[in-house]
């Protein structure tokens, strides 16, 4: 079957085994669970609920799922899901290891080192922002929104600023929407050969894989 809108055959897309077996795509998993765990995260941030399920979520979904995640697209030969997914998965198994330190008073994390941590991650999505402009226009602007969500939370942390940290939570919400968006689009892609939602145009020439 041919997708209509690129010309391009479903066959072309699905990530194949290295014997040529058509297997899943590990991006329905990473993608899901970096919302979750995300709107998770930023709903204990804007004190909507405890940060008791931020830890359980955060290790699952943000952690495991997403390093899984990573390390079958490092099996379907893709470079730039495999560093994407492992990055935050494994960011997100070290930050439920930042709130058990606090629980139980050991190893506890400085405010200043965690916001060091967070920065970190917020220069890495930036960094990942223009290698994602290849594929589609929702991937970067998902990761910019993840970088000034991360960045602002990390400022706020520095600075004392409850504002800032609140403003980054939203924009992480929203970068989590847009990552729920991407969702749909590859799941139905994935599972019935169609197009449900447009993802835009890349930004820049350089890969000819039209996936998120």
């Amino acid at each position: 079957m041919t997708d209509p809108t690129t010309n391009i055959a479903i066959s072309d897309v699905v990530p194949k085994s290295g014997a040529g077996m058509r297997v899943a795509d590990p991006g329905l998993i990473g993608l899901l669970g970096f919302v979750i765990a995300t709107v998770t995260a930023q709903l204990a941030h804007l004190g909507f609920q405890t940060e008791g399920p931020v830890f359980w979520i955060g290790a699952v979904f943000g952690g495991i799922v997403q390093v899984t995640a990573g390390m079958l697209s490092y099996f379907a030969g893709d470079n730039f899901h495999f560093i994407v997914y492992n990055a935050f998965g494994w960011y997100w198994i070290v930050v439920p290891g930042f709130l058990l330190g606090e629980e139980v008073g050991i190893f506890i994390v400085a405010d200043s080192a965690h916001a060091v941590f967070t920065l970190a991650f917020s220069l890495i999505a930036l960094m990942f922002a223009f290698a994602a402009a290849i594929h589609n226009s929702v991937l970067p602007v998902t990761l910019l929104f993840v970088f000034g969500g991360l960045g602002l939370q990390s400022i706020g942390g520095f600075t004392g600023s409850p504002g800032l940290e609140s403003t980054g939570s939203w924009l992480l919400i929203a970068a989590s929407a847009l990552a729920a968006y991407m969702l749909v689009e590859k799941f139905y892609w994935r599972t019935t050969g169609r197009r449900t939602v447009p993802l835009g145009p890349p930004w820049f020439s350089g890969s000819p894989d039209p996936e998120s």
